[in-house]
């Protein structure tokens, strides 16, 4: 008896070990790991990055449709484990307010930062293929923040999202190509405007978070989900806009920065590589700009979660421990 029983711990030790091994919830898809960098999968990170180009003018663009699939893959880099060629800091891709709309934790603002600077290091140093590598991955942290998913967490006071992975796996099922279903949503805004990485992230986080003039926020999209209502999606095409355009900024701003001698061109033209065809876009069920009621506060970032974005680790720890009580009461039992 006392054989089985240790034979059944050891498996369940086992299985733990290998839950605890897993990757936290990632953001939006990249369509998967690419097994070829210079073919990359493709995913929403590539369609949100992929169609900021179309409302930059072509100067701007030029390092970057020049070498296209470097900045693609640089999108799956921030998800991608440091032992596979990648960042992997998956912990790190969140920002978090408060109900006041205090800023609490910048962490994915902080990544959007460093991102745009390593990009900004390779232009003035002549290097475009890494610097499309590198705003690639500016671009990932920036438009993670359009998730709800990525604004919430057990530290916050909106709780732990119930709905994340099937939400950005529905939204990539209409966004992995180029031309897709929720190409309908994307529209200019109409300018392009000096915004730091950082600000963009949170930003985005921001509008996220509180939802707009119509307070669709992240409470309201989690609790609310279904994709069969319109306002709800008409919300998630609004927040991939927003983030299509905030990409848009920071990439028009990261190519005045390291040209300051070049008069900046207002006037987006068309990605070269491939065509976009004109779309109709739906009116958007509410704002398509980031319409803060409350203004974000300067962050006192607080120390960044181990695993902000794997609660389920703790509930197995909590199950292990259970397991390991009743196994320690049984042995008691049977040796008397």
């Amino acid at each position: 008896m006392n054989r089985k029983l240790t034979k059944r711990i050891l498996l369940l030790l086992c299985t733990f070990s290998l839950l605890m091994g897993a990757e936290p919830v990632l953001g939006w898809s990249n369509g998967g790991y690419s097994a070829d960098p210079t073919q990359p999968d493709y995913g929403t990170h590539d369609w949100i990055a992929q169609h900021a180009l179309d409302f930059l003018p072509a100067a701007e663009k030029q390092y970057l449709t020049s070498n296209l699939n470097t900045y693609l893959f640089g999108t799956e880099l921030p998800d991608l484990p440091a032992s596979q060629g990648g960042i992997g800091d998956t912990t790190k891709h969140h920002v978090y307010y408060s109900a006041t709309g205090t800023l609490t934790d910048d962490a994915s603002a902080q990544r959007a930062t460093a991102m745009y600077n390593q990009a900004l290091n390779y232009l003035k140093t002549n290097d475009p293929a890494n610097a499309a590598k590198s705003a690639g991955a500016m671009t990932h942290y920036i438009a993670d923040l359009a998730v709800f998913g990525h604004v919430m967490g057990s530290s916050t006071a909106w709780g732990t999202e119930t709905h994340h992975s099937d939400y950005e796996t529905y939204v990539n099922t209409r966004t992995d190509s180029y031309q897709d279903t929720f190409n309908t949503y994307l529209h200019y805004d109409g300018s392009l405007t000096v915004l730091s990485a950082y600000d963009a992230t949170v930003n985005l986080a921001y509008n996220t978070v509180f939802g707009g003039s119509n307070n669709l926020g992240c409470v309201w999209m989690d609790t609310h989900y279904d994709w069969s209502n319109t306002t709800f999606s008409g919300r998630c095409g609004e927040s991939l806009n927003l983030a299509v355009n905030a990409v848009a900024d920071v990439l028009h701003t990261l190519y005045l920065e390291a040209n300051p001698s070049t008069s900046p061109t207002a006037t987006p033209t068309p990605t070269p590589t491939p065509t976009a065809t004109a779309t109709q876009a739906p009116t958007p069920t509410t704002t398509t700009t980031p319409t803060a009621t409350v203004q974000p506060v300067s962050p006192s970032p607080q120390e960044t979660p181990i695993t902000p974005e794997f609660p389920v680790t703790q509930s197995l720890m909590v199950a292990l421990a259970a397991i390991l009580v009743l196994a320690v009461v049984h042995k008691k039992k049977t040796k008397n």
